[in-house]
């Protein structure tokens, strides 16, 4: 069986995998969708694995605690990772819970595919509807326009900026680490040459 961090290391490289995969597959449906409900799942599966009382995996990782940040090692202080974390887990739920949301189970079967979403009119825009005025509507259909699709891309983008922020950090600063989580091998440690008599 598995150790806790190897645990870890796996769910985080299936994530890593099925979100980039989705952020990749931003125009091809349904292949976006169902990716998109992949990394729902998986963050399912990490909540619950949260709950399950482990340390390692603990949902107080992503809290970022500022106690004893100087200027001096302020670089590698716990505080900036978690908070590169809790952006990119911020960032996560909100790309995934906007694109649920406009998806609305379609892409899974949940509704019929042919099923409309309907554009619900503000009352102001009842009032001045007439000669087209609202024409500019029928280009959302699908919710592919709107809000929730601007906060789904924008989201996506910090997604996007915090993995980049992450994985540079990691490297620059915590590279045993980001080799571990990679599957890279460690390098191996020089063994120290006996000494050559004059």
């Amino acid at each position: 069986m598995l150790n806790i961090m190897n645990r870890v290391r796996l769910y985080h490289a299936l994530l890593a995998i099925l979100a980039i995969a989705a952020y990749l597959t931003g125009e091809i449906d349904p292949a976006h969708a169902w990716l998109g409900y992949g990394v729902a799942f998986v963050i399912v599966l990490r909540l619950l694995w949260a709950l399950g009382g482990e340390r390692q995996v603990g949902l107080m990782r992503f809290y970022p605690k500022f106690e004893g940040l100087k200027l001096k090692g302020a670089a590698t202080h716990p505080a900036i990772s978690r908070v590169l974390m809790l952006g990119i887990a911020l960032s996560l739920l909100t790309v995934t819970g906007t694109g649920i949301a406009m998806d609305q189970g379609r892409s899974i079967g949940l509704q019929p595919a042919s099923a409309e979403r309907t554009y619900v009119q503000s009352p102001a825009e009842l009032r001045y509807a007439g000669d087209g005025e609202d024409d500019e509507h029928e280009d959302e259909e699908d919710g592919e326009e709107g809000p929730l699709s601007e906060i789904h891309e924008l989201a996506g983008n910090l997604l996007l900026a915090f993995v980049g922020m992450h994985v540079a950090y990691l490297l620059v600063f915590k590279r045993p680490l980001a080799k571990f989580m990679l599957f890279l091998p460690r390098a191996a440690k020089r063994k120290p040459e006996p000494p050559t008599s004059a």
